[in-house]
């Protein structure tokens, strides 16, 4: 019975753990991606919509509004064209009760022929003419088996915004390209692979803001589902204005303010001792916090 009592105990640690790392992670809501170029029929957007839901998902970092409970909010309160309205995006993310608002548009979703098939086709047609038909097989026809002749490329711009402050974390542009027997299979190829960028994106960077302030200490809204741990030195910088390119906005100007160090983390929350500033800078609640 003891042994039993010991090992109930043990189960209900674990588990209470897990609760307590999932509740830790940041809720990210998702709205539909626009299509604004190219093969609208074969439903881009929403593939890449949900490509990205997978990639937030699989980051460890966040958590996910389901794609029902986001249609429902969308069909009540009678949102449209959200890929242009981060307000609105904003307004639709703090309904839900979700920290962040990820908004976007395709703006490239092209097909071409596979230039590696075309290179194939060649060097097997050179072989075939040169050792003539004696072996019997046509090469050419072989090397449509295992060499598909589409390639797609989709490009997706993202916008990343802080629902409790409307400030936008970041805005990039992720560009996906895969091979495929059919235009289905080349575009689908695509958009996981421009969720793969942008999975990288958001493992690789610590996304975080100073939360509050206290001498030389900071405490910041990441902690250990961030992947921080005691030690880690993260850069501080201030975001000043946005970084437009042909119309679009591709990121954000920054500037440093200083570095700091981990000395405490939590579920949710970390605290790092400011370890330098540059020249005149002070740092402030709301400044951006990444890796270094």
């Amino acid at each position: 019975m003891k042994k039993f009592l010991i090992l109930l105990m043990a189960a209900f640690t674990i588990f209470s753990s897990a609760v307590s790392v999932e509740a830790a992670k940041k809720v990210v809501a998702v709205m539909p991606l626009e299509n604004v170029y190219g093969y609208e029929t074969e439903n881009v957007a929403e593939i890449m919509t949900e490509e990205i839901m997978v990639a937030l998902q699989n980051s460890g970092k966040y958590s996910v509004v389901e794609r029902a409970q986001m249609a429902t909010i969308l069909r009540e309160q009678g949102f449209q064209n959200i890929a242009a309205d981060p307000s609105t995006a904003v307004e639709i993310g703090k309904l839900i009760g979700a920290n962040y608002s990820l908004i976007g548009k395709v703006t490239l979703a092209a097909l071409e022929k596979n230039p590696t098939k075309g290179i194939v086709d060649n060097i097997l047609g050179n072989i075939a003419e040169s050792v003539g038909n004696d072996i019997g097989i046509d090469l050419r026809s072989t090397a449509g088996s295992f060499v598909n002749g589409l390639k797609g490329k989709v490009t997706v711009d993202v916008r990343f915004v802080n629902n409790e402050t409307g400030e936008l974390v970041f805005a990039r542009s992720f560009t996906g390209t895969k091979s495929g027997a059919t235009p289905e299979s080349a575009l689908y190829g695509a958009c996981k692979a421009a969720a793969t960028e942008f999975l990288k994106e958001i493992a690789g960077n610590l996304m975080g803001r100073v939360a509050d302030i206290s001498g030389d200490e900071i405490y910041i809204d990441q902690g250990s589902d961030s992947g921080l741990i005691t030690g880690d030195e993260i850069l501080i910088v201030r975001e000043t204005s946005p970084i437009e390119v042909n119309g679009r906005i591709v990121g954000m100007k920054t500037s440093t303010i200083g570095k700091a160090k981990v000395i405490e983390v939590n579920a949710d929350y970390s605290i790092c001792k400011i370890i330098s500033t540059e020249h005149g800078a002070t740092v402030r609640k709301g400044d951006v916090v990444k890796r270094g």
